[in-house]
């Protein structure tokens, strides 16, 4: 059987596009309207899922334009004999821009520049500096590799902590595992959570974690919400231990309106916006990793299920 694929999201035809770029040939593809698309062997997925299951009996290969693969989880698509392969493309770039950008925004006080601005208000104040602050990562991949190297960029001392053994090695170059996490906290000025959406990572931040923190810290979460329990975040918040919370991600999103974060004076909020690709790089990491099948070798960003990632 000759593979066909059905691509869904914002956007399928500038999607295919940048795919058959990327594989230097077309590629058989439908659209969710078609009528051909239940033959499809292949789902190249962006966007929002449908909320229905699809009807998909010859599928063997889901791509997911996401890092994040948690809402695959419960999907009936992704079963036993299904490959599921998520998105890399240019998200640690991203991704570290926008913790850097955040960051130096809190550090050297923007928002009391943009105040003053409206004010008209001439007060001068001596800027913070991230130079010689300490970074955790909670979710060193490839990501979490990104963004400690932007940190060290910028002066910062960057320790990151992943799941599994890790080598003398990698430990030499700042990583280390679970393990460590409690006697990392209390040096950690930043800590920024790139940890996946699984079981093990369920209210993964909570009270006993934020309480080991320095004052003054600032937690930053740019992977999923379901990661932090909230009630202790903002306890946390009240008592300066983290002093600011930059969160993108939450467990409802929308974020609902009534939400005590929106309110919060030590909350800043972005709309899950720091990982957010575009049909040109989604589709380009699909038609590389087509061209790979194509050619036979190893698909890239395979999914572990019981891993979650």
């Amino acid at each position: 059987m000759s593979d066909l694929v059905l691509i869904t999201g914002r956007d399928p035809a500038a999607l295919a596009r940048a795919a058959e770029a990327a594989n230097g040939a077309p590629i058989p593809w439908v659209g969710l309207d078609d009528a051909r698309a239940a033959e499809a062997t292949v789902w190249f997925a962006s966007g929002a899922l449908p909320e229905r299951t699809l009807d998909l009996p010859s599928l063997r290969w889901i791509q997911s334009a996401w890092a994040g693969v948690d809402r695959w989880l419960s999907r009936a698509e992704w079963r036993g004999e299904v490959v599921l392969t998520r998105t890399v493309a240019d998200f640690p770039e991203r991704i570290a821009e926008y913790v850097a950008g955040y960051l130096l925004a809190a550090t050297i006080d923007v928002p009391r520049a943009r105040r003053q601005q409206a004010e008209r208000a001439w007060s001068r104040w001596t800027p913070g500096t991230l130079a010689g602050k300490g970074m955790l990562v909670a979710g060193h991949g490839a990501i979490g590799s990104r963004v400690a190297s932007v940190a060290r960029a910028l002066g910062m001392t960057v320790t990151g902590i992943r799941r599994g053994p890790v080598t003398d090695e990698e430990r030499a170059g700042g990583i280390e595992d679970a393990g460590a996490l409690p006697s990392l906290l209390p040096r950690a000025d930043v800590v920024v959570n790139l940890l996946p959406a699984t079981p093990a990572t369920e209210s993964f931040w909570s009270a006993a974690r934020f309480a080991r923190l320095p004052e003054g810290s600032i937690f930053l979460n740019a992977s999923r919400g379901a990661c932090v329990r909230d009630e202790d975040l903002l306890a946390a918040l009240d008592r300066g231990r983290p002093a600011l919370a930059i969160l993108d991600v939450f467990r409802e999103e929308p974020l609902p309106r009534d939400h005590p974060y929106w309110a919060h004076p030590r909350v800043w909020i972005t709309p899950h916006v720091a990982g957010l690709g575009d049909p040109a790089t989604e589709g380009r990491a699909f038609g590389e990793n087509w061209k790979r099948r194509r050619e036979g070798a190893p698909l890239r960003h395979v999914v572990e299920r019981d891993r979650g990632y």
